[in-house]
Parts: C-alpha cells; sequence; structure tokens
C-alpha cells in the first residue's frame, strides 16, 4: 500500500471521526436541551455566565460570533424569563454586565438532572481528554 493511500485513509478516518463527534456533540446538548423553551444558544449562554460570573454583549458577541444587537436580543428572553440581570457598574453607568441569576443557575442544574453523578463525571473526563487532544494539535 502506497503513502499517499495510507494518508488517504488517516484524512479519511479524521474527517469521519470529526463528524462522528460533532453528532453526538449535538445529540447530547440537544438531549440536555429538549424540555426547554429556550434555544440553544441561550443555554450556552447560561452555561458560559455560570463558569464565568459575568460577560458584557460585546464578550457575548464575540464568544457566540453574532453582533452585538443579537447578543443584546438574545439576552432579552432569558432578562424576561429571571434567568440572567443586567448589572451596570458604578464607576461608569455604560457599561452593562450580564450575570446569571439564582433562578438562572437552579434551571442550569436542572438541565442535568436526568444524568447521575457518575455519568457526568465520565462524560467530564472524556471532554477534557478530547480538549487536550485537540489543544495539543492546534498548538
Amino acid at each position: 500500500m502506497s503513502a499517499k493511500t495510507n494518508k488517504d485513509q488517516a484524512i479519511h478516518a479524521v474527517m469521519d471521526t470529526m463528524a462522528s463527534v460533532q453528532r453526538s456533540s449535538q445529540a447530547f446538548v440537544e438531549k440536555i436541551i429538549r424540555p426547554e423553551s429556550l434555544t440553544q444558544n441561550q443555554i450556552m449562554l447560561l452555561f458560559q455566565l455560570q463558569l464565568t460570573g459575568s460577560l458584557n454583549i460585546t464578550d457575548i458577541a464575540e464568544r457566540f460570533v453574532i453582533t452585538p444587537g443579537a447578543a443584546s436580543f438574545m439576552c432579552n428572553k432569558l432578562e424576561d424569563d429571571g434567568l440572567i440581570e443586567r448589572v451596570r457598574t458604578k464607576e461608569d453607568r455604560r457599561v452593562v454586565h450580564i450575570v446569571i441569576t439564582a433562578l438562572g443557575e437552579q434551571r442550569v442544574r436542572q438541565l442535568f438532572d436526568r444524568f447521575d453523578k457518575d455519568e457526568l463525571e465520565q462524560i467530564a473526563v472524556t471532554l477534557q481528554k478530547v480538549q487536550k487532544l485537540m489543544n495539543d494539535i492546534v498548538d
């Protein structure tokens, strides 16, 4: 078997596995959000806020690759539902931070209620391994 054929097989395997991982990841996210009235981006924003504490609209726009107007619009329903709030800084009232509320934190936790602790730990370990491998390749 030629080197070109071996490389073509390796490329095919990478592409096939990447597509499979993407489908599985999407299915996992859909399983989490299935009972929700929120969009996937709104739920992912709640996750980000839970992890970071706060973000401003520019941060949100950059993370989700959307316009600041779209980021603000995405926040509106979450704010209407009491899951996030906009907090102005005392130093500069023009600066607005988006923070998750206690109700938002409760909602995030409920999204994972259908998984037991062992499943969550196994998912986290697997995703951490994939992330490390991807970082090693990209760096």
